[in-house]
């Protein structure tokens, strides 16, 4: 479980860093993601062609997400990926084969974040402004934060869970 949550962490970074050299990265000119059912299709018009995407996925989605926008479906090797726009934020959901919910990453901006985990991450880190959070859910474990740090002489990325502070990575600016 620790190797998943890493891979999904650093995943989950590269995201912003290199979203176009990410495997299963949702850029056009990756080939190993393709459109379900072309650009900005629908879930409510994949589930009746819904052939290349696992029925029990869709149905999932459908229950657990109300009134989105903006929602494209993926095919991945391993499985599948729904983004989306929920109330404003940024979505993205992981299914594999069978259907089953991977994960769900939400990204939004220090406003959106919750009080506690702000205090806690401002109060840590000073000279720092939060420049993007991504709130990660997977089955069975506790829900946990990525938040991106910018000071004036470095770049931050931390997790945080149960509130407790990680540091993932510092990178020195230029």
């Amino acid at each position: 479980m620790k190797k998943i949550l890493s891979a999904l962490v650093l995943a989950t970074i590269g995201y912003y860093a290199f979203p176009q050299d990410i495997k299963n990265s949702v850029a056009t000119g990756n080939p190993e993601v393709v459109p379900v059912s072309g650009s900005g299709a629908t879930v409510n018009t994949l589930t009746t062609d819904a052939k290349n995407v696992s029925s029990k996925a869709v149905k999932n989605f459908n229950k657990t997400f109300k009134n989105v926008t903006d929602e494209k479906w993926y095919e991945m090797p391993d499985g599948y990926r729904a983004n989306f726009t929920l109330n404003g934020t940024r979505c993205r959901l992981d299914y594999d084969k069978k259907g089953n919910w991977i994960h769900t990453i939400k990204y939004y901006d220090e406003k959106k974040l919750p009080v506690e985990v702000r205090r806690l991450v401002v109060g840590s880190y000073l000279d720092y402004s939060i420049r993007t959070v991504e709130e990660i859910e997977a089955p069975r474990d506790i829900k946990f934060y990525v938040i991106h740090l910018e000071g004036e002489a470095n770049w931050i990325n931390i997790k945080v869970s149960d509130n407790e502070i990680t540091e993932l990575e510092k990178i020195k600016k230029s």
